[in-house]
């Protein structure tokens, strides 16, 4: 079963562009098409770090033991939070 998908792939790539292409601010681009900044600024940050392939939707996915422990490692070791980890690993929540 996947996951449904509030705002489609293009409507974050578009909102991304008006912001980083047209220097229109974040906060104007979100009230005009009324979601949240922090949203807006989430998903600038993961178009940076993984272009296009950071703003598609993100599938019910099975992680192993392994990928798990890695990641609760770094968080340990960089002391990330739970956020920044997502981040830096690409997954959901």
């Amino acid at each position: 079963m996947e996951r449904k998908v509030k705002y489609n792939y293009e409507f974050k790539l578009r909102c991304v562009q008006e912001v980083l292409k047209n220097n229109y601010s974040i906060r104007s681009v979100a009230k005009e098409n009324n979601f949240t900044e922090s949203n807006l600024r989430k998903w600038i940050n993961l178009y940076k770090h993984y272009g296009n392939e950071g703003l598609l939707p993100k599938m019910n996915q099975y992680y192993s033991i392994d990928f798990k422990l890695k990641v609760l490692k770094k968080i340990q070791k960089k002391s990330l939070s739970l956020i920044e980890a997502c981040f830096v690993f690409n997954i959901p929540s």
